[in-house]
């Protein structure tokens, strides 16, 4: 009888796998987040800017088509790597994707197809301007949601504040292209654009050159009045958190912690470990996945 009630059992084939609750799909998706190896790496965001920097401000790339290429597909290289290091959701990630894919694709079609006097249509600037502005976007986003300063968010910072000025050059040079006056009252190279931006920017303000038409001196003030505002805000912001995880205590008494240890030395409180960042939000569609794999029977 124990027999055939067994082999009844064992007929009836093995019971499906439990449904996992959302909340543990969840946790499982934050947790490989967290092991994500690009998540929060904004030093390589930071290497990819300063090399665009690089290129643009030393290589006049007028004359070679090969150099123009190489010189903007580098902001396609960062805004894929800032997209992935912020944690953005995986439409974003792919919709990030395909733009720089499609990007790349209309600026060879623009360096291809050239007027009678032989300057490009549309200018390569113009099909690179979106890419380089919602970097510093995507980086700001993530670096607001660390609790803890890192080095990882200083990067992070730094990376987004000098993006800013590499929009803000292909801004320019898209004025130029589409306005009637040069954007400096005369012809000047690709590498005078950065020059201007990272002055400007930075509101040193050498006067060696200037914008003459009313829509370039607006975009210029723009770009002052940007960079002010972001170190006023958002570095102080930065750097209010930084205070917060530094211990507070009288001459001579000992640092207690109420929460966890408290970092004692500068090192300590820019340790880049991702252990004391929240993970980004999670992703609807990949938990939606995943229970649709967790809660399939197994018919094995």
């Amino acid at each position: 009888m124990a027999e055939t009630s067994s082999g009844h059992e064992g007929g009836a084939g093995a019971s499906p796998t439990p449904v996992r609750s959302s909340r543990e799909a969840r946790q499982a998706r934050r947790e490989r987040l967290i092991r994500a190896p690009l998540l929060d790496r904004f030093g390589l965001v930071l290497v990819l800017v300063l090399i665009t920097i690089a290129v643009q401000g030393l290589i006049d790339v007028r004359g070679s088509l090969l150099a123009q290429l190489f010189a903007h597909a580098i902001s396609g290289l960062a805004l894929i790597a800032a997209v992935r290091a912020s944690g953005s959701r995986r439409r974003w990630r792919r919709a990030v994707d395909v733009l720089v894919v499609v990007v790349v694709l209309i600026s060879l079609a623009a360096l291809w197809w050239r007027r009678a006097d032989g300057s490009s249509a549309v200018p390569p600037e113009t099909t690179w301007l979106l890419a380089a502005a919602l970097t510093p976007v995507l980086i700001a986003r993530r670096v607001l949601q660390h609790t803890v300063v890192t080095i990882q968010t200083i990067m992070g910072s730094v990376a987004a504040y000098l993006q800013l000025a590499v929009a803000y050059a292909f801004l320019f040079q898209t004025i130029d292209a589409y306005t009637p006056t040069p954007f400096f009252g005369e012809d000047v190279s690709t590498t005078t654009y950065m020059y201007f931006s990272l002055v400007t920017i930075s509101t040193v303000g050498f006067g060696d050159v200037a914008a003459v038409a009313d829509l370039g001196r607006m975009a210029a003030a723009s770009e002052a009045v940007v960079g002010q505002v972001y170190l006023v805000t958002f570095v102080a912001l930065i750097v209010s958190r930084f205070a917060a995880g530094m211990p507070r205590a009288s001459a001579g008494a000992p640092v207690t912690s109420r929460s966890g240890p408290v970092p004692r030395t500068l090192f300590e409180a820019l340790d880049s470990s991702r252990s004391h960042q929240p993970p980004p939000d999670p992703d609807p569609d990949e938990d939606e996945d995943e229970d649709e794999e967790d809660g399939a029977p197994d018919r094995a």
